[in-house]
C-alpha cells in the first residue's frame, strides 16, 4: 500500500476538482459557430413578402377567409385574393393540400390550410405591432375573444348545416320540402331567442370594459377582425329566420362594428370589391 506525502495528497486532491468553466471552454479550444452553423430566426413578415405576393384562395364569399383578407390589408401586405367558383370546386380540391379552402401560399411555397393559422400569422406580420401584439398579457385577452368567437360559430353551425347538409343531422342528404322548412325555422329561431343574445350580451361587456374602442383595448387586433365577421354577418338577411335589426338591442355591439368598418384601411379594402 502506497501512502503519499500530506503535501501530495493536498495536490492530488485539488486535480480532481471540476475546473472553472473559462479554463474548461480554454482547454477544449471550443470556437465560435460559423455563420452557416448559427440557428436564425424568420420573422412572420419575411414569411409573408417576397418578390411575389403570397396567394389567398378561397371561394367568391367573405366566409372563414374574410378576417384573413382584412387582416392583409389592415398590415399592407400584398396578396393575390383568388376566388375559387363553387363550380370549379370538384376539380380544385384534389389539388389541394387537405381537401379543403382557404389556402394560403407564401412567397417562398409553403403552404398554410388552417385560416386561424393564417390570421394569427398575418397579426404577427403587423409592423405595427397592433394585430397581435407581442405582449402576452395584450394576446391573452386577444385569444379569449378568439375563443367566445369560436364559441359563437360552434352555437350557429346547427342552424346554418341544417339547411345546407341536412345528412349531418340524419336527414336524408336531398331533404327539401315543407317538414325541412319547419324544422330548420324552428331550430334559427331557438338560436336567435336563446344563444345569439345571450353572446351578443357577452361582447356588449367587452366594449363596455374597453372604453368603447375595440375588444381588448385602444387598438384594432385579429379578435376584432374575427367577431367582426361572425357577428356582421347576422346583418345581412342572408340567413332566412335571421332578421337584419337583430342588434338593435345591442347599441354598444352595433357602435363598434361600425367603428371596424370605418377603419381606413378596412373601408378602403371593403370599397375596392364593390
Amino acid at each position: 500500500m502506497c501512502f503519499l506525502p500530506s503535501s501530495d495528497l493536498f495536490r492530488h486532491h485539488l486535480s480532481l476538482q471540476p475546473q472553472p468553466t473559462s479554463q474548461f471552454l480554454k482547454d477544449q479550444s471550443i470556437k465560435p459557430l460559423s455563420s452557416s452553423q448559427q440557428i436564425t430566426m424568420t420573422s412572420a413578415h419575411s414569411l409573408l413578402t417576397g418578390s411575389t405576393p403570397l396567394k389567398l384562395e378561397y371561394f367568391n364569399i367573405e366566409g372563414v377567409a374574410e378576417p384573413v383578407r382584412l387582416a392583409l390589408s389592415v398590415a399592407s401586405i400584398p396578396f393575390d385574393d383568388v376566388r375559387i367558383p363553387f363550380d370549379q370546386w370538384p376539380s380544385k380540391k384534389p389539388s389541394t393540400k387537405h381537401g379543403v379552402l382557404p389556402e394560403m401560399t407564401l412567397p417562398g411555397g409553403e403552404i398554410i390550410t388552417d385560416s386561424m393559422a393564417m390570421l394569427r400569422l398575418v397579426g404577427e406580420a403587423d409592423e405595427e405591432g397592433k394585430l397581435y401584439p407581442s405582449d402576452v398579457a395584450k394576446r391573452v385577452k386577444i385569444e379569449q375573444v378568439l375563443g367566445l368567437v369560436g364559441d359563437l360559430t360552434r352555437a350557429w353551425s346547427p342552424s346554418l348545416y341544417l339547411s345546407m347538409r341536412p345528412g349531418r343531422f340524419g336527414y336524408p342528404a336531398d331533404w327539401s320540402g315543407e317538414e325541412k322548412d319547419k324544422v330548420v325555422k324552428a331550430v334559427r329561431e331557438a338560436f336567435m331567442s336563446e344563444d345569439f343574445p345571450r353572446f351578443m350580451g357577452y361582447f356588449e361587456e367587452l366594449v363596455k370594459e374597453n372604453g368603447d374602442g375595440f375588444l381588448t383595448g385602444e387598438d384594432l387586433t385579429i379578435a376584432d377582425l374575427s367577431a367582426f365577421q361572425q357577428i356582421s354577418y347576422f346583418t345581412k338577411g342572408i340567413a332566412e329566420h335571421v332578421p337584419k335589426d337583430c342588434l338593435d338591442s345591442f347599441v354598444g355591439v352595433k357602435g363598434w362594428l361600425e367603428r371596424v368598418a370605418s377603419h381606413p384601411k378596412i373601408a378602403a379594402y371593403k370599397a375596392s370589391k364593390e
